[in-house]
């Protein structure tokens, strides 16, 4: 048997014990441990904490949603279940399971909308009886151990992995093309999510493609022509001037976008460009993922990035080229040479952080980015 794993109970309590036991029926029968606010003993701790205490404990989190929302609770203003479902998102995986046939109270059917939108991409399961419930809770605790089975989450790998992805600009002439961001994303633990046959159909080479060009995080240029090839084992959808995105078989993913360029006649990298072209390169990377990963057997992932072709550029806050746009001080001198590739400490991260932390993973590969051009 594999590593046993503390899986939190999420639910409105009153009226639901029969499905909360078969739950915790599910996640026993499989080996588990099951972590329930039935547990928690009347002591100085309140319900409260301890509730979101055991979420933060557990490696996993089952969420049962039913008709009734269940009363808010001081100071958020929301139900314990839905304060349950905000401290897990993001930070450890969640497994929604929405019963059917209810009439669901107005708050329980936004929340219910909520949780369908993030968990988009990510599992959830319909059910109607108590048994359904067990059934679909015992399969989809099954999928995560098959998943996490396939190999170890290993960080050194994925970031070598990670790295590997950025290509080999020593030998190219810096002044004769534009300067871009890369941006590499890949996941554990390690293993094939996209067989041969599945990259190859050109049905997900025209979803990447429509994404990419009109979805909610655009990375190229509608103005611009795009094309599709195949290296290796890898699709990649290439613009001009320097846009690109790429996945290989293993869910890898390559982000190029341009950045910089002449303005006022010099050469300038602006950090909000910079920084906004992080933002739709995470979110375009967190969308692929979720597309080609629906079950999510990829939990962590390792992002790295670098800027190439920068050449004699200045690194400058918008703000500061207004105030003068034709003179720029060159912080760290002259270097017209590509940098290493900037990353995280430690370098993985969940999964789900691609998607509902992306400001503040931008905010910091931005900062590291930042120390390299100016100190």
């Amino acid at each position: 048997m594999g590593v046993t794993m503390k899986v939190f109970i999420s639910s409105l309590i009153g009226g639901m014990e029969d499905l909360r036991s078969a739950a915790v029926e599910a996640v026993q029968s499989l080996g588990h441990e099951a972590i329930t606010a039935e547990q928690f003993s009347a002591d100085d701790t309140s319900p409260r904490v301890a509730c979101l205490s055991g979420v933060r404990e557990a490696n996993l989190v089952v969420l049962i949603m039913g008709a009734r929302y269940g009363a808010p609770q001081q100071p958020t203003g929301l139900s314990a279940t839905h304060e349950e479902y905000r401290e897990a998102k993001g930070t450890r995986p969640v497994l929604a399971f929405v019963q059917q046939g209810v009439e669901r109270e107005p708050a329980q059917a936004a929340f219910v909308e909520e949780v369908e939108a993030w968990e988009d991409g990510r599992f959830r399961a319909a059910f109607s009886t108590r048994d359904q419930l067990r059934t679909e809770v015992t399969r989809a605790i099954h999928r995560r151990e098959l998943a996490l089975a396939a190999a170890p989450v290993d960080a050194s790998e994925m970031l070598a992995r990670a790295l590997r992805l950025f290509p080999d600009v020593s030998n190219r002439n810096f002044h004769g093309s534009g300067s871009t961001l890369q941006v590499a994303i890949v996941g554990g633990p390690a293993q094939q999510i996209l067989r041969p046959i599945e990259i190859e159909r050109p049905e997900l080479k025209s979803a990447i493609m429509q994404a990419a060009l009109f979805g909610s995080a655009p990375i190229f240029d509608p103005a611009h022509g795009s094309s599709g090839e195949f290296v290796s084992d890898t699709l990649v959808l290439t613009q001009q001037h320097g846009n690109q995105v790429s996945v290989d078989e293993r869910g890898s993913i390559q982000i190029s976008s341009a950045v910089g360029g002449g303005r006022d006649g010099m050469n300038v990298l602006l950090e909000e460009d910079i920084h906004e072209r992080l933002i739709a390169a995470l979110r375009f990377g967190g969308w692929l993922i979720d597309h080609i990963d629906a079950s999510q057997r990829l939990t962590r992932v390792a992002v790295a990035a670098r800027l190439t072709n920068t050449g004699y550029s200045a690194w400058r806050t918008r703000a500061e080229h207004l105030r003068s746009p034709g003179r720029v001080t060159y912080s760290g001198g002259f270097d017209d040479t590509d940098k290493p590739a900037v990353h995280m400490q430690p370098p993985d991260i969940p999964r789900a952080a691609l998607s509902y932390e992306t400001s503040a993973l931008a905010d910091d590969l931005l900062a590291l980015l930042r120390r390299q051009r100016t100190r």
